[in-house]
């Protein structure tokens, strides 16, 4: 039996550290790349650097942990790795973007594994965990870009940080199978989930940077955007355990789509729109676990690769020239229908609510 406490105090707790690391490695980014004129090494490839790093390697390290159990060991270190990157900005950039890239790597996919084992099969802890990164990201961007503040009260943070993960003490249960297995799946049927499940996510994450473009960068919007994101994945893990998976899974991208394409580049429609966009993740990060439930670090590690496939054309301005209204719909909708088509070959249908028996996901995984 796992415990309520572990089910929804253990992503709160993460979900806080989660807004704090983000905080801490995308500010030391930034100015860090403030500080840069080395030539080709521009503070843009500085930045692109750290979120290849930050996203891509969560899946390679999402193998080893769960191969060799190393959850707890990946997040401690991660946020070592993170104040790390907080006090290097004055020595070198360099050593600002391997600590900052691998420590928040670390502790995605550590403090993701866990809390996945420990969710008894409801998307709410998900979105607990996920949910904060968004406000971490803004107030980092925020810090880096402008303020000119002593980096040891992050560094000092992460300390806190490290301090209440290792008092708070949770199992690693992960199965030592040492290969990524499917549940109760063929192989062939458990890519094309698979296949469904990234493109969705490669989906949101490339409009979740994309749909903005056109919107005047207000105040509005500044804070709105983060708020929505936040909001949405933080609502949409109790929505969907309370009014069913497939029916919030694939209505709000429904509903969010007419108002992401054709809001004409209103503030309050763009928002309300990637509101009800980004509510979808909880069942999209859950459903990969379902998926995958003895491998729970490369089920959240292989979501973490599709978001920077997503965004990847984001970060040039030759991609902008592919933005408009009918691309933006045409991608929502086919979302739509990946979540649908995923969720259906995973045997969630209508009315789908986890049944919260206290049995840990993993270790049933375990049974023949």
């Amino acid at each position: 039996m796992i415990p309520r406490r572990l089910t929804f105090g253990l992503p709160a707790l993460y979900g806080a550290v989660h807004l704090c690391v983000d905080l801490t490695t995308v500010s030391s980014v930034f100015v860090a790349g403030r500080q840069l004129d080395q030539g080709w090494l521009t503070p843009f490839a500085l930045i692109l650097a750290y979120d290849i790093a930050a996203f891509a390697l969560q899946f390679p390290l999402g193998l080893v942990l769960d191969r060799w159990r190393l959850a707890r060991a990946a997040l401690l270190s991660g946020l070592a790795l993170c104040g790390v990157a907080a006090l290097s900005v004055a020595v070198s950039p360099w050593a600002t973007l391997v600590a900052a890239g691998l420590g928040n790597a670390l502790f995605h996919v550590g403090a993701g594994s866990l809390v996945l084992q420990h969710s008894r099969g409801l998307a709410a802890p998900a979105g607990l965990f996920v949910a904060p990164g968004a406000v971490g990201l803004a107030l980092g961007l925020a810090w880096g870009r402008g303020w000119e503040t002593p980096s040891w009260p992050l560094a000092l943070v992460m300390a806190v940080s490290i301090a209440l993960v290792a008092w708070w003490r949770v199992p690693d249960e992960t199965p030592r199978e040492g290969r990524v297995l499917p549940a109760n799946l063929p192989w062939g049927a458990a890519l094309l989930v698979l296949g469904l499940l990234l493109l969705s996510v490669t989906v949101r994450s490339f409009v979740g940077f994309a749909a903005p473009f056109d919107t005047p960068r207000t105040l509005v919007i500044a804070l709105g955007l983060p708020a929505a994101a936040f909001t949405g994945k933080l609502l949409g893990g109790f929505a969907s355990d309370r009014w069913g998976w497939l029916e919030t899974g694939v209505g709000v991208l429904l509903l969010s789509a007419p108002l992401i394409a054709f809001g004409g580049g209103t503030p309050w429609a763009l928002i309300l729109g990637l509101l009800l966009f980004q509510a979808t993740m909880p069942v999209t990060l859950v459903a990969m676990f379902r998926l995958f439930p003895r491998n729970p670090a490369t089920a959240f590690g292989l979501p973490c690769f599709a978001l920077i496939l997503g965004a990847l054309p984001t970060f040039w301005p030759e991609g902008q020239g592919f933005y408009s209204a009918n691309l933006f719909l045409a991608l929502i909708l086919v979302s739509a229908v990946a979540v649908f088509a995923a969720l259906v070959r995973l045997g969630i249908g209508r009315g789908y609510r986890p049944a919260v028996s206290g049995a840990s996901p993993v270790a049933t995984a375990e049974k023949p």
